[in-house]
Protein backbone atom coordinates (compact mmCIF):
# COMPACT_ATOMS: atom_id res chain seq x y z
CA UNK A 1 0.00 0.00 0.00
CA UNK A 2 0.99 3.58 -0.49
CA UNK A 3 1.51 6.05 1.75
CA UNK A 4 -1.31 7.27 4.31
CA UNK A 5 -2.66 10.64 3.81
CA UNK A 6 -3.22 12.81 6.68
CA UNK A 7 -6.09 14.92 6.83
CA UNK A 8 -6.01 18.29 8.40
CA UNK A 9 -6.37 18.92 11.88
CA UNK A 10 -9.87 20.12 13.22
CA UNK A 11 -9.25 23.51 14.25
CA UNK A 12 -10.16 24.14 18.17
CA UNK A 13 -9.68 20.96 19.09
CA UNK A 14 -7.20 20.63 21.95
CA UNK A 15 -4.33 18.12 21.88
CA UNK A 16 -2.81 18.01 25.62
CA UNK A 17 -3.93 15.28 27.78
CA UNK A 18 -3.48 18.41 30.27
CA UNK A 19 -3.87 21.89 30.44
CA UNK A 20 -2.51 22.97 33.19
CA UNK A 21 1.17 20.43 33.22
CA UNK A 22 3.49 20.77 30.79
CA UNK A 23 4.84 17.53 29.34
CA UNK A 24 9.00 16.77 28.87
CA UNK A 25 9.78 13.41 27.77
CA UNK A 26 11.92 10.87 29.76
CA UNK A 27 15.53 11.87 28.73
CA UNK A 28 16.92 9.17 27.49
CA UNK A 29 20.09 8.93 25.09
CA UNK A 30 18.35 5.57 23.13
CA UNK A 31 14.82 7.60 21.60
CA UNK A 32 15.57 7.45 17.73
CA UNK A 33 14.85 5.23 15.10
CA UNK A 34 14.84 5.16 10.97
CA UNK A 35 11.52 2.63 10.72
CA UNK A 36 10.24 -0.10 12.42
CA UNK A 37 9.27 -2.85 9.85
CA UNK A 38 8.42 -6.34 12.28
CA UNK A 39 6.48 -9.01 12.39
CA UNK A 40 2.71 -8.05 12.74
CA UNK A 41 1.37 -9.05 16.56
CA UNK A 42 -1.74 -9.28 17.55
CA UNK A 43 -1.46 -8.11 21.21
CA UNK A 44 -2.29 -5.70 24.18
CA UNK A 45 0.16 -4.55 27.12
CA UNK A 46 -0.77 -3.14 30.30
CA UNK A 47 2.08 -1.52 32.66
CA UNK A 48 0.26 -1.04 35.70
CA UNK A 49 -3.14 -1.48 37.07
CA UNK A 50 -5.17 1.88 37.16
CA UNK A 51 -6.63 3.57 39.43
CA UNK A 52 -10.61 4.10 40.32
CA UNK A 53 -11.09 6.89 38.11
CA UNK A 54 -14.37 7.27 36.21
CA UNK A 55 -14.68 7.00 32.68
CA UNK A 56 -13.62 10.30 30.70
CA UNK A 57 -12.02 11.67 33.30
CA UNK A 58 -8.11 12.94 33.53
CA UNK A 59 -5.40 11.45 33.86
CA UNK A 60 -3.75 11.16 37.33
CA UNK A 61 -0.40 13.07 37.73
CA UNK A 62 2.43 10.74 38.13
CA UNK A 63 3.07 9.63 41.99
CA UNK A 64 6.77 11.30 41.28
CA UNK A 65 5.69 14.56 40.77
CA UNK A 66 4.09 16.75 37.88
CA UNK A 67 4.79 15.45 34.12
CA UNK A 68 7.72 18.26 33.78
CA UNK A 69 10.07 16.07 36.57
CA UNK A 70 8.56 12.47 36.11
CA UNK A 71 10.98 10.24 35.41
CA UNK A 72 10.30 6.38 34.66
CA UNK A 73 13.20 5.52 36.53
CA UNK A 74 12.07 7.65 39.67
CA UNK A 75 8.89 6.31 39.96
CA UNK A 76 8.29 4.05 42.94
CA UNK A 77 8.83 0.39 42.44
CA UNK A 78 5.25 -1.18 42.09
CA UNK A 79 3.69 -4.59 40.21
CA UNK A 80 2.37 -4.08 37.26
CA UNK A 81 0.80 -6.22 34.44
CA UNK A 82 0.49 -6.76 30.61
CA UNK A 83 -3.03 -8.19 28.99
CA UNK A 84 -2.10 -9.16 25.32
CA UNK A 85 -2.61 -11.89 22.58
CA UNK A 86 0.56 -11.67 21.00
CA UNK A 87 1.99 -15.42 20.11
CA UNK A 88 5.39 -13.57 18.44
CA UNK A 89 8.16 -12.71 20.57
CA UNK A 90 7.73 -9.10 19.83
CA UNK A 91 5.49 -7.91 23.11
CA UNK A 92 7.36 -10.37 25.58
CA UNK A 93 10.88 -8.47 24.50
CA UNK A 94 9.79 -5.18 24.71
CA UNK A 95 8.13 -5.60 27.86
CA UNK A 96 11.51 -7.66 29.06
CA UNK A 97 13.83 -4.52 27.18
CA UNK A 98 11.87 -1.92 29.12
CA UNK A 99 12.05 -3.32 32.39
CA UNK A 100 15.93 -4.15 32.07
CA UNK A 101 15.88 0.03 31.36
CA UNK A 102 13.69 0.59 34.27
CA UNK A 103 14.40 -1.65 37.05
CA UNK A 104 12.05 0.05 39.38
CA UNK A 105 9.12 -1.23 36.52
CA UNK A 106 7.78 -4.87 36.99
CA UNK A 107 5.16 -5.92 34.42
CA UNK A 108 3.56 -9.18 34.68
CA UNK A 109 2.40 -10.37 31.57
CA UNK A 110 -1.47 -12.29 31.16
CA UNK A 111 -1.82 -13.49 27.92
CA UNK A 112 -4.85 -13.57 25.98
CA UNK A 113 -5.82 -15.27 22.47
CA UNK A 114 -6.61 -12.90 20.05
CA UNK A 115 -10.04 -13.85 19.75
CA UNK A 116 -10.76 -13.79 23.52
CA UNK A 117 -9.27 -10.39 23.31
CA UNK A 118 -11.05 -9.09 20.39
CA UNK A 119 -14.43 -9.85 22.08
CA UNK A 120 -13.59 -8.23 25.54
CA UNK A 121 -11.16 -5.51 24.65
CA UNK A 122 -13.94 -2.74 24.80
CA UNK A 123 -15.39 -4.18 28.25
CA UNK A 124 -11.71 -4.26 29.45
CA UNK A 125 -10.59 -1.06 28.68
CA UNK A 126 -14.50 0.10 29.96
CA UNK A 127 -13.52 -1.22 33.52
CA UNK A 128 -12.68 0.47 36.48
CA UNK A 129 -9.27 -1.88 36.43
CA UNK A 130 -8.62 -1.23 32.95
CA UNK A 131 -4.83 -1.62 31.44
CA UNK A 132 -2.74 1.62 31.61
CA UNK A 133 -1.86 0.36 27.95
CA UNK A 134 -3.34 -1.72 25.12
CA UNK A 135 -3.13 -2.90 21.68
CA UNK A 136 -5.32 -0.85 19.32
CA UNK A 137 -7.45 -3.11 17.34
CA UNK A 138 -10.36 -2.19 15.19
CA UNK A 139 -13.37 -1.86 16.92
CA UNK A 140 -12.10 -0.01 19.86
CA UNK A 141 -13.02 3.39 18.00
CA UNK A 142 -15.86 4.11 19.77
CA UNK A 143 -13.54 4.05 23.08
CA UNK A 144 -12.43 7.39 21.85
CA UNK A 145 -16.06 8.56 21.99
CA UNK A 146 -16.45 7.32 25.36
CA UNK A 147 -13.22 9.53 26.45
CA UNK A 148 -11.93 6.21 27.83
CA UNK A 149 -8.47 6.33 25.68
CA UNK A 150 -5.74 9.38 26.72
CA UNK A 151 -5.38 12.08 24.37
CA UNK A 152 -1.67 11.87 23.53
CA UNK A 153 -0.82 14.75 21.70
CA UNK A 154 1.48 16.64 24.20
CA UNK A 155 3.59 13.74 24.34
CA UNK A 156 3.72 13.20 20.71
CA UNK A 157 5.30 17.21 20.57
CA UNK A 158 7.52 16.42 24.05
CA UNK A 159 9.17 13.35 22.62
CA UNK A 160 8.93 14.22 19.03
CA UNK A 161 7.14 11.25 17.76
CA UNK A 162 6.54 12.48 14.48
CA UNK A 163 9.95 12.20 13.23
CA UNK A 164 10.25 8.46 14.97
CA UNK A 165 7.00 6.75 14.19
CA UNK A 166 5.46 5.95 10.87
CA UNK A 167 1.84 6.35 10.08
CA UNK A 168 0.49 8.49 13.17
CA UNK A 169 -2.75 9.25 11.29
CA UNK A 170 -4.25 5.95 11.72
CA UNK A 171 -4.59 6.31 15.19
CA UNK A 172 -5.67 9.87 15.22
CA UNK A 173 -9.39 9.76 15.43
CA UNK A 174 -12.19 12.45 15.54
CA UNK A 175 -14.08 13.30 18.42
CA UNK A 176 -17.09 10.74 17.60
CA UNK A 177 -13.85 7.99 16.71
CA UNK A 178 -15.26 7.68 13.10
CA UNK A 179 -12.66 9.47 10.77
CA UNK A 180 -9.19 8.31 10.81
CA UNK A 181 -6.42 10.99 10.19
CA UNK A 182 -8.34 14.19 11.63
CA UNK A 183 -8.63 15.25 15.25
CA UNK A 184 -6.45 13.62 18.17
CA UNK A 185 -3.57 10.95 18.66
CA UNK A 186 -3.99 8.54 20.49
CA UNK A 187 -0.79 5.91 20.33
CA UNK A 188 1.82 4.82 18.27
CA UNK A 189 3.12 1.81 16.47
CA UNK A 190 5.20 -0.50 17.96
CA UNK A 191 5.50 -2.17 14.51
CA UNK A 192 4.50 -2.83 10.84
CA UNK A 193 2.82 -5.48 9.65
CA UNK A 194 1.56 -6.15 5.42
CA UNK A 195 0.31 -8.86 3.76
CA UNK A 196 2.15 -11.17 0.82
CA UNK A 197 2.47 -14.18 -0.88
CA UNK A 198 4.35 -17.07 0.66
CA UNK A 199 5.67 -19.66 -1.95
CA UNK A 200 7.65 -22.90 -0.85
CA UNK A 201 10.74 -22.65 -2.98
CA UNK A 202 11.23 -26.80 -3.13
CA UNK A 203 7.37 -26.81 -4.98
CA UNK A 204 7.89 -23.79 -7.21
CA UNK A 205 11.10 -25.11 -8.60
CA UNK A 206 9.80 -28.95 -9.27
CA UNK A 207 6.70 -27.16 -10.75
CA UNK A 208 9.08 -25.22 -12.87
CA UNK A 209 7.25 -21.77 -11.48
CA UNK A 210 9.03 -18.20 -11.76
CA UNK A 211 9.12 -16.48 -8.69
CA UNK A 212 7.90 -13.67 -8.01
CA UNK A 213 5.22 -13.48 -10.99
CA UNK A 214 5.28 -10.60 -13.01
CA UNK A 215 1.43 -10.10 -12.96
CA UNK A 216 -1.65 -11.20 -10.98
CA UNK A 217 -2.33 -13.89 -14.25
CA UNK A 218 1.08 -14.98 -13.92
CA UNK A 219 0.16 -16.27 -10.01
CA UNK A 220 -3.45 -17.57 -11.21
CA UNK A 221 -1.63 -19.26 -14.08
CA UNK A 222 1.00 -20.61 -11.56
CA UNK A 223 -2.03 -21.93 -9.72
CA UNK A 224 -3.74 -23.58 -11.88
CA UNK A 225 -0.38 -25.79 -12.91
CA UNK A 226 -0.45 -26.56 -9.21
CA UNK A 227 -3.59 -28.14 -8.87
CA UNK A 228 -2.87 -29.56 -12.43
CA UNK A 229 0.25 -31.71 -10.39
CA UNK A 230 -2.24 -32.55 -7.22
CA UNK A 231 -0.96 -29.67 -5.25
CA UNK A 232 -3.14 -27.30 -3.00
CA UNK A 233 -2.53 -24.26 -4.77
CA UNK A 234 -3.20 -21.64 -2.22
CA UNK A 235 -3.45 -23.10 1.67
CA UNK A 236 -5.90 -20.51 3.09
CA UNK A 237 -8.09 -21.76 6.44
CA UNK A 238 -11.66 -19.58 6.48
CA UNK A 239 -13.13 -20.26 9.79
CA UNK A 240 -12.21 -17.28 11.13
CA UNK A 241 -12.27 -15.33 8.64
CA UNK A 242 -8.56 -15.95 7.09
CA UNK A 243 -10.07 -15.04 3.14
CA UNK A 244 -9.79 -11.98 4.04
CA UNK A 245 -5.93 -11.70 3.70
CA UNK A 246 -6.16 -12.62 -0.51
CA UNK A 247 -9.14 -10.57 -0.54
CA UNK A 248 -7.06 -7.40 1.10
CA UNK A 249 -4.40 -7.95 -1.24
CA UNK A 250 -6.70 -8.24 -4.31
CA UNK A 251 -8.68 -5.06 -3.19
CA UNK A 252 -4.77 -3.41 -3.14
CA UNK A 253 -4.22 -4.47 -6.11
CA UNK A 254 -7.32 -3.30 -8.06
CA UNK A 255 -8.35 -0.24 -6.47
CA UNK A 256 -6.60 3.23 -6.19
CA UNK A 257 -4.90 4.08 -2.64
CA UNK A 258 -6.65 7.03 -2.41
CA UNK A 259 -9.94 5.13 -2.64
CA UNK A 260 -8.63 2.18 -0.47
CA UNK A 261 -7.47 4.40 2.50
CA UNK A 262 -10.53 6.84 1.92
CA UNK A 263 -12.81 3.62 3.00
CA UNK A 264 -10.05 1.96 5.87
CA UNK A 265 -10.35 5.62 7.27
CA UNK A 266 -14.08 5.92 7.17
CA UNK A 267 -14.41 9.01 5.10
CA UNK A 268 -17.71 10.19 3.74
CA UNK A 269 -19.08 8.72 0.82
CA UNK A 270 -15.97 6.23 0.65
CA UNK A 271 -17.11 2.13 -0.69
CA UNK A 272 -15.66 -0.81 -1.52
CA UNK A 273 -18.52 -1.60 -3.59
CA UNK A 274 -17.26 -0.34 -6.85
CA UNK A 275 -16.31 -1.69 -9.73
CA UNK A 276 -12.79 -2.37 -8.26
CA UNK A 277 -13.77 -3.94 -5.07
CA UNK A 278 -16.11 -6.23 -7.01
CA UNK A 279 -13.93 -7.58 -9.47
CA UNK A 280 -11.41 -8.21 -6.37
CA UNK A 281 -14.09 -10.94 -4.90
CA UNK A 282 -14.97 -11.76 -7.96
CA UNK A 283 -11.15 -12.83 -8.83
CA UNK A 284 -10.71 -14.49 -5.09
CA UNK A 285 -14.60 -16.02 -5.58
CA UNK A 286 -12.91 -17.88 -8.65
CA UNK A 287 -10.13 -19.34 -7.26
CA UNK A 288 -12.43 -21.07 -4.92
CA UNK A 289 -14.46 -22.48 -7.40
CA UNK A 290 -11.27 -23.31 -9.66
CA UNK A 291 -10.29 -25.42 -6.84
CA UNK A 292 -7.34 -23.26 -6.15
CA UNK A 293 -7.66 -23.06 -2.36
CA UNK A 294 -7.95 -25.50 0.59
CA UNK A 295 -10.57 -27.85 0.32
CA UNK A 296 -13.54 -27.23 3.37
CA UNK A 297 -11.48 -23.94 3.92
CA UNK A 298 -14.29 -22.89 5.81
CA UNK A 299 -13.58 -25.47 8.02
CA UNK A 300 -10.09 -24.77 8.76
CA UNK A 301 -8.41 -21.63 10.95
CA UNK A 302 -5.82 -19.55 9.91
CA UNK A 303 -3.34 -20.47 12.45
CA UNK A 304 -4.05 -24.14 11.25
CA UNK A 305 -3.58 -22.98 7.60
CA UNK A 306 -0.05 -21.02 8.67
CA UNK A 307 0.58 -24.76 10.28
CA UNK A 308 -0.43 -26.61 7.33
CA UNK A 309 1.84 -24.43 5.01
CA UNK A 310 4.96 -24.63 7.06
CA UNK A 311 4.62 -28.71 7.06
CA UNK A 312 4.99 -28.75 3.27
CA UNK A 313 1.17 -28.37 2.26
CA UNK A 314 0.40 -26.34 -0.70
CA UNK A 315 2.31 -23.98 -2.43
CA UNK A 316 1.39 -20.56 -2.42
CA UNK A 317 -0.27 -18.68 1.16
CA UNK A 318 -1.53 -15.65 1.01
CA UNK A 319 -1.23 -13.74 4.76
CA UNK A 320 0.91 -11.35 6.38
CA UNK A 321 4.47 -11.09 7.83
CA UNK A 322 2.98 -12.03 11.12
CA UNK A 323 3.41 -15.81 10.33
CA UNK A 324 6.73 -15.86 8.57
CA UNK A 325 8.37 -16.89 11.68
CA UNK A 326 6.33 -19.94 11.85
CA UNK A 327 6.88 -20.87 8.15
CA UNK A 328 10.80 -20.04 8.26
CA UNK A 329 10.87 -22.12 10.83
CA UNK A 330 8.81 -24.99 9.03
CA UNK A 331 10.11 -25.04 5.71
CA UNK A 332 13.84 -23.65 6.23
CA UNK A 333 15.75 -22.47 3.10
CA UNK A 334 12.49 -23.04 1.32
CA UNK A 335 10.56 -20.73 2.64
CA UNK A 336 9.82 -17.32 0.06
CA UNK A 337 8.04 -14.46 0.70
CA UNK A 338 7.28 -11.53 -1.92
CA UNK A 339 4.79 -9.10 -2.85
CA UNK A 340 1.69 -9.54 -4.40
CA UNK A 341 2.53 -8.67 -8.37
CA UNK A 342 0.36 -6.16 -10.10
CA UNK A 343 -2.52 -6.52 -12.23
CA UNK A 344 -0.70 -5.15 -15.36
CA UNK A 345 3.18 -5.62 -15.91
CA UNK A 346 5.33 -2.87 -14.94
CA UNK A 347 2.56 -1.11 -12.51
CA UNK A 348 3.24 -0.32 -9.22
CA UNK A 349 3.46 -2.57 -6.26
CA UNK A 350 0.84 -2.30 -3.69
CA UNK A 351 -0.06 -4.57 -0.33
CA UNK A 352 -1.81 -3.96 2.76
CA UNK A 353 -1.41 -3.63 6.10
CA UNK A 354 -1.19 -1.58 9.72
CA UNK A 355 0.76 -0.57 12.52
CA UNK A 356 0.38 -2.55 15.58
CA UNK A 357 -0.23 0.09 17.73
CA UNK A 358 -0.60 0.76 21.37
CA UNK A 359 -2.78 3.30 22.95
CA UNK A 360 -3.32 4.60 27.02
CA UNK A 361 -6.21 4.23 29.21
CA UNK A 362 -7.57 7.60 30.58
CA UNK A 363 -7.65 6.50 33.78
CA UNK A 364 -4.18 5.73 33.89
CA UNK A 365 -2.75 6.30 37.47
CA UNK A 366 0.92 7.43 35.56
CA UNK A 367 0.49 8.80 32.40
CA UNK A 368 4.40 9.65 32.22
CA UNK A 369 5.29 5.64 32.27
CA UNK A 370 2.62 4.94 30.07
CA UNK A 371 3.98 7.31 27.80
CA UNK A 372 7.68 5.88 28.29
CA UNK A 373 6.98 2.52 27.13
CA UNK A 374 5.11 3.75 24.13
CA UNK A 375 8.22 5.73 23.38
CA UNK A 376 10.81 3.20 24.27
CA UNK A 377 8.95 1.32 20.61
CA UNK A 378 11.08 3.99 19.29
CA UNK A 379 14.10 3.24 20.75
CA UNK A 380 17.44 1.42 18.99
CA UNK A 381 17.07 -0.39 22.60
CA UNK A 382 13.80 -1.76 21.31
CA UNK A 383 15.14 -2.09 17.50
CA UNK A 384 16.12 -5.59 17.94
CA UNK A 385 13.33 -7.11 19.28
CA UNK A 386 11.27 -5.57 16.87
CA UNK A 387 12.55 -6.18 13.89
Amino acid sequence: RTGPRRAPAKPGISSSPSQETPVRPIQSPLSRRAFLAATGVAGASALAACGSLTPGSSAKKSSAGPASTARADRQEAHPSSLADADDTTMTPGLVKAFMAKYPNVTIKRQYTGWDDYLKSANTTMSADTAPDIAQFTSGMQNLVRGRLLLDMGAYSRAYGWPKKFPGLDQITFSDDGRTVGTGQLYGVPAGLSFEGVYVNKAKARKLGLRVPPATLDDLEAMFAKAKAAGETALVEGNLDGGLNHPFNVLLSIFMKPADREAWAFGHQGATITGPEALKAARTLKRWVDEGYVTPKTNGLSDNDATAAFAKGQGVFRISGNWAAAAVAKGLGDDAGYVNAPPATRGAPLRTTGAGVYYCVSSKCDNPDVAAAFLDFAASKGAAPVIA
